[in-house]
């Protein structure tokens, strides 16, 4: 009761025992209360954090293996609608130079991207080649090494050497050690014609469909069979901090002039981003359904709490105890147990995760050639935001029940059991 109670804005501490009282004399129901929201918390914040884990790695896997960092094309290039060996670019040291001079970037290596056909045993196939430096490409791209599952890397080759899919070297029947030709036109549609050492596979005999026609082949020799002498098609570049990728873009376009583009992984790899938009549209939409349940037992454990205190709120208000002073403390108490789940599920939730993170998860998907380590991880700002959500949500799941009781007349009240 808060007879002798004084009222006013220092009534709060007082309320704030009372309300304490109140949640753990019905213990049962506020512990069942607390668990479903601790339940609740505590799935969303492990989901975000592997969420979160996953798509770092996502990121990683498309830029560490792919696209690089940033990208240097000839204007217009990346609009062609097809491979254009016009729109080259210089590939040579000074080239080079201006773009690893801009504070920030690593690395830059050439590319060329062209197709061709790959001929071994009387037996021809159309594929897409790309020509690497066999030492920068994979100081670039370094988890391109992790995708060769059979053989060498050219940089450890001749070079007259090739590395090809598992579905190419399938196809034209050639074995690691063996001869292959890469046959392909040059900028004015001469066909040409170089013998490669296959010494390396790309990929695993279970990567999914469609079939993978594709290979790579050293810078000098996509060049030489070419005929386009020190030029390349693009310049691909690693930075320091992949974060700071749209920062550094502006300054490698200012250092190679406005005949050439510069472009990010997020320009050219838009899907990993709309993906990642994707997933966390969905997990909030399942978040949102979590926490719905969790305060609509709440919103039960208070109507049940007012059924139950209807004489108790009556003699409160005969002593003189005023409505907002009701209307307040049911809505502490929901808060009570609101901020109780909540912090209870944030924190086991939390402590998992950083277990996790710690260790390391291997996943497995159809789509990608290796498995995948994801480390969980969460930020505190997500973990206070959801805690504060949990908070607000239970003061407002509560918020009708307590207007009921605040609202009840003291004579009905005292009458109605």
């Amino acid at each position: 009761m808060l007879k002798g109670m004084p009222f006013g804005p220092l009534l709060l501490p007082p309320l704030l025992r009372i309300a304490i009282r109140n949640v753990w004399r019905n213990r049962r129901r506020s512990l069942l209360t607390v668990l479903a929201l601790f339940l609740g918390i505590g799935i969303l914040v492990s989901v975000r954090s592997l969420l979160s884990g996953l798509q770092a790695t996502l990121r990683d896997e498309v830029v560490l293996s792919q696209t690089g960092a940033l990208q240097v094309h000839r204007v217009g290039f990346l609009n062609s609608v097809s491979f254009s060996l016009e729109l080259d670019l210089p590939a040579d040291d000074v080239f080079l130079a201006k773009i690893t001079a801009v504070p920030g970037v690593k690395v830059a290596s050439p590319r060329i991207s062209f197709p061709g056909m790959a001929n071994a045993n009387d037996t021809t196939a159309f594929a897409v080649f790309t020509g690497i430096d066999p030492r920068r490409e994979f100081e670039v791209c370094p988890r391109r090494a992790e995708l060769i599952s059979v053989g060498a890397m050219l940089a450890q080759s001749g070079p007259a050497s090739t590395i090809l899919s598992h579905d190419l070297a399938r196809l034209i029947g050639v074995a690691i050690g063996e001869r292959a030709t890469l046959l392909a036109n040059d900028k004015d549609g001469v066909l040409n014609a170089i013998d490669l050492n296959y010494v390396g596979m790309y990929g695993q005999a279970h990567m999914p469909p469609p079939e993978k026609k594709f290979g790579f082949v050293p810078l000098a020799m996509a060049q030489e069979v070419l005929r386009m002498g020190p030029r390349a098609t693009e310049i691909v570049v690693a930075i320091d901090k992949l974060d700071d990728a749209e920062k550094l873009k502006p300054l490698v376009q200012a250092a190679v002039g406005p005949t050439y583009e510069v472009t990010s992984w997020r320009d050219v790899a838009a899907f990993v981003e709309d993906t990642i938009a994707i997933q966390n549209i969905v997990l909030d939409v399942l978040g949102g359904i979590f926490l719905l349940v969790a305060l609509l037992g709440i919103a039960n454990t208070m109507f049940m709490s007012v059924s139950e205190r209807i004489r108790e709120i009556g003699t409160m208000m005969a002593v003189g105890v005023r409505r907002w002073q009701i209307l307040t403390l049911f809505l502490l108490e929901a808060m009570l147990i609101g901020v109780s789940g909540a912090l209870l599920g944030a924190v086991v939730g939390s402590c998992w995760v950083l277990y996790l993170g710690s260790k390391g998860m291997l996943l497995r998907a159809g789509i990608f050639d290796k498995p995948l380590h994801v480390h969980p991880t969460i930020g505190p700002g997500y973990v206070l935001s959801v805690v504060a959500l949990a908070a607000l949500g239970a003061v407002l799941a509560a918020l009708l029940p307590s207007l009921r009781a605040s609202r009840l007349r003291p004579v009905e009240a005292l009458d109605s059991l």
